[in-house]
């Protein structure tokens, strides 16, 4: 069951962007996808800023969200950008936007793959607003908001939470998957053991039923919606990025993906690197 505080941020995170896309010109749907994720994160504020932008700032910050870069606000960011591994400077750029809106720590550069790869970047704070990139040679092609788990962080929930990080190789994709649970467009994930932190009493657990998918019939259509029920043939709300420990897009997302790695004929020892 979804947390009440962790809906309010939630909400007054969506009402945010819904507010910094209206004055951005951009598509109000309170969706942090591909245009305003390269609207925000373009963007550069300070104190004495004020604003839309501002108040995103704010409200992944916990704090008050009148909109005004102050004090407050400027000693708060210092504090995130120590605890992110960026510069320290109490002013909100690209860096900062893209760790505050991912909830990723900067870290070293990693090998660039080459070839086709995928990439599914966790968001610790807000898991529904994580993101799932299609890479070719280290530079990302598209982005898309994704979610995993029913909203706990803890990867050794079998069945239940986040995906495992670590890579895998995907096994199969289908257009008209007919499972119990999963249906139309997938992408098929081998097994993958959690190990969890040294020092915890919980024991290695076998993550099995892993996908990349959506909530669709058999045929990638959308089923009919009953009023007051969660089908899990149609796409409903922002609700239906949980899942029982896979990763969701929306129908439209995972057809773009689909139509992207079919152009690319769907490369051999195609991977997906989780972290």
């Amino acid at each position: 069951m979804p947390h009440p505080a962790g809906d309010r941020h939630a909400k007054k995170t969506a009402a945010a962007v819904l507010q910094f896309q209206t004055r951005a010109g951009l598509k109000a749907d309170g969706v942090v996808g591909p245009k305003t994720w390269s609207k925000l994160t373009a963007l550069t504020v300070r104190r004495g800023d004020k604003g839309h932008a501002v108040k995103a700032v704010q409200v992944q910050l916990a704090l008050k969200a009148d909109g005004v870069f102050g004090k407050k606000t400027q000693a708060a960011v210092v504090a995130f950008q120590k605890k992110r591994n960026v510069k320290g400077d109490g002013v909100v750029g690209p860096k900062t936007f893209n760790a505050l809106i991912t909830g990723s720590v900067a870290a070293k550069p990693k090998p660039v793959v080459r070839g086709y790869s995928l990439e599914f970047s966790k968001n610790w704070k807000y898991p529904t607003y994580s993101k799932l990139s299609l890479v070719r040679d280290g530079k990302v092609l598209k982005s898309w908001r994704a979610g995993s788990g029913m909203g706990s962080t803890d990867e050794c929930a079998s069945e239940r939470d986040w995906l495992p990080s670590g890579a895998y190789k995907v096994q199969a994709h289908f257009t008209n998957r007919d499972g119990k649970a999963i249906k139309g467009y997938a992408i098929q994930l081998p097994n993958k053991t959690c190990r969890p932190k040294a020092g915890t009493k919980q024991q290695p657990v076998e993550r099995t039923d892993l996908f990349i998918h959506s909530e669709m019939t058999h045929n990638g259509g959308q089923g009919k919606d009953n009023p007051n029920r969660d089908d899990a043939d149609v796409w409903e709300n922002a609700n239906d990025y949980k899942s029982l420990g896979c990763i969701k897009l929306t129908p439209t997302d995972i057809k773009d993906l689909f139509k992207r790695l079919d152009q690319a004929r769907w490369p051999k020892n195609l991977t997906l690197y989780v972290s």
